[in-house]
């Protein structure tokens, strides 16, 4: 199953809570979750989606892009606006954060809900110097503030707690809900990148060899038609080689299928090793069998490469009693090296052909060998070597 990458964007470690909350309810438990807060979310950047609160949208948008981020409307639950309701009239009440653009969503539900009766003054403590925040906290009757700057142990107490009067009244709304359209978009949005995370898996899933992890022999096709075009537009040569684990039938008949598996896995690995440029492919072309293009490479190299192979899994020394060729497996590899002038179809089938031939040649020979089809081709004929 694929899990989503998400990071939640907070001020502090109540507000990352409180988005991680409505993340957890709305995707489940198909996400990883990474709490960040405003000072070190731009380190997270590989994450699939990015949820932060709706203050926080055009600062994160511009970071990630608009694609990639979610803003979240939270809001206090309905009991929090009926005590708002019973202060006394024409009061001052401190709305309590840590900046001013923090509060906005709350001032702007304060006056939707047309509790005006008393006077509000937001007191955004981390942009005011110390002396302004307690000029205003120590004749203050009434505060409020959300969960996570008003709340015992939080912010308010904290830092400023000698200041307050000793029957301050101090109002803390709940943690926040999400309205619908938050939670609406949230899920539409994650839905959609799971979708595309899961067709994705299922893409790769379909171009992959299951057991080596390597590309499969439909994968192989396509790419060889794609190489064949390059090389004839670059006007590059280009390799193909065959390569066969010697003798593995008699390897899976005494040591087991399972055995058998391994030492595929065992062999793919160090032809990875050996394969280290960009441009270097291989795949499992069936059963026992290996292919690898090189592009833009010459006869000479793409031998000395081959053979680098060779050696690489026969200095694994997995042990082979039942093997003709050596006490240890090995593999034969036959290759053909062209410059390709014709129609990318046909040329991959020459080519395919012709690296078929070499590495029967490698075999006929006594196999653990790397055989070039330019040094074996005159009046070769198609044959069959069980």
């Amino acid at each position: 199953m694929s899990t989503l990458k998400i990071v939640v964007i907070g001020a502090n470690t109540a507000n990352v809570q409180e988005i991680e909350n409505v993340v957890v309810a709305t995707v489940g438990m198909n996400a990883n979750i990474i709490g960040a807060d405003i000072n070190n979310y731009k380190n997270f950047t590989n994450a699939d989606l990015y949820v932060c609160l709706i203050n926080r949208q055009q600062e994160v948008e511009s970071f990630f892009g608009v694609s990639k981020v979610v803003a979240l409307t939270l809001v206090p639950p309905t009991d929090y606006f009926l005590e708002i309701s019973k202060l006394p009239a024409q009061q001052n009440v401190i709305v309590f954060n840590n900046t001013f653009k923090g509060t906005a969503i709350l001032m702007g539900l304060l006056s939707k809900y047309h509790l005006t009766h008393v006077h509000y003054e937001v007191v955004p403590y981390d942009e005011w110097n110390q002396e302004q925040v307690i000029e205003k906290l120590v004749s203050a009757n009434y505060i409020t503030g959300s969960i996570g700057y008003v709340a015992a142990g939080r912010d308010l107490y904290t830092k400023f707690g000698k200041y307050l009067l000793p029957d301050v009244t101090v109002l803390v709304s709940p943690p926040r809900i999400a309205t619908a359209e938050s939670v609406s978009c949230l899920a539409r949005v994650a839905g959609l990148l799971y979708h595309k995370a899961m067709m994705k898996k299922l893409q790769k899933s379909a171009s992959m060899d299951y057991l080596t992890e390597i590309a499969n022999r439909r994968t192989f096709d396509e790419r060889l038609l794609v190489e064949c075009n390059h090389a004839r537009r670059a006007r590059v040569p280009i390799l193909l080689a065959m390569l066969d684990v010697d003798f593995f039938k008699s390897y899976n008949d005494h040591y087991g299928h399972i055995a058998g598996d391994e030492c595929l896995k065992k062999i793919t690995k160090q032809m990875q090793r050996v394969l280290n440029r960009s441009t270097d492919f291989c795949a499992r072309y069936g059963g026992e069998e290996f292919t690898i293009i090189l592009h833009d490479t010459s006869l000479v190299n793409g031998k000395h490469v081959l053979e680098a192979i060779r050696q690489a899994i026969e200095k694994l020394a997995i042990n082979h009693e039942f093997s003709n060729a050596a006490a240890v497996v090995t593999v034969s590899i036959g290759f053909t090296v062209e410059a390709i002038t014709i129609d990318s179809n046909i040329a991959a089938e020459n080519l395919l052909a012709k690296a078929d031939h070499a590495l029967y040649q490698a075999k006929r020979q006594g196999r653990n060998r790397v055989s070039a089809f330019e040094e074996v081709s005159p009046g070769y004929v198609q044959e069959s070597l069980t």
